[in-house]
């Protein structure tokens, strides 16, 4: 997902659940975060959500979920609202990005997730979004990467580990290996949210472990 293609082509989705795994389960980490950015651009986030799964029944306990303003590009392409069923209302007038990651902060620390003695990573649908979108546009804006952002398992990876193939179409394919129900519109970042936490409650009570995929900055 998510070579380089053409600036005003390219659809990012990162997807961030906060999934915590159920103790039965042997691992190094309490929280799992998992983020559902939508870009409309290789460098303009046009959604930001994020699911808090509690890993003892596995149930959503808290959603963060807000678009961002786009500067660089505007408006939306028709391309980018076909694909994603953003249109420009959902975008204009809402905050910036350095608003939103202002609000992600206080939402993780309002959660615990920011308490030293709570282990977490964030899981996404590929390396895209945090090895190369987020950093990206923040790098162009000048704004800081908070370091929470700068480690994270590839749920793609997880799932070839599990599974013993790639997800060559991402959440459609581990969707269907799992024989799971896509959730909601494809391509929409808060669905695409639920659909990873979907999956990894699934490889979880198969029994598999997360562990960290990225390396370090």
């Amino acid at each position: 997902v998510f070579g380089m293609p053409q600036v005003h082509w390219l659809q990012s989705h990162v997807n961030l659940v906060e999934i915590r795994v159920p103790l039965s389960m042997d691992c190094w980490c309490q929280y799992f975060e998992v983020l559902g950015l939508v870009g409309q651009s290789w460098k303009e986030i046009i959604e930001f959500p994020i699911l808090k799964l509690n890993g003892r029944t596995m149930e959503i306990e808290s959603t963060f979920h807000m678009y961002v303003q786009p500067v660089v590009h505007p408006q939306l392409t028709p391309f980018c609202t076909e694909l994603t069923g953003i249109i420009q209302a959902m975008v204009d007038g809402q905050p910036s990005l350095q608003q939103v990651l202002e609000r992600v902060d206080e939402w993780m620390a309002k959660e615990g997730l920011l308490d030293p003695n709570v282990k977490s990573i964030f899981v996404t649908c590929g390396d895209w979004d945090l090895k190369v979108m987020l950093p990206g546009q923040c790098q162009y804006l000048g704004l800081p990467v908070a370091d929470y952002f700068k480690q994270w398992i590839n749920l793609k990876k997880a799932y070839s580990f599990a599974m013993g193939c790639w997800p060559k179409n991402g959440l459609l394919d581990m969707n269907k290996g799992l024989s799971l129900q896509h959730i909601g519109r494809p391509h929409s970042g808060i669905d695409d949210c639920k659909n990873i936490a979907n999956i990894m409650k699934t490889l979880a009570y198969q029994g598999f472990i997360f562990k960290q995929t990225s390396k370090p900055f």
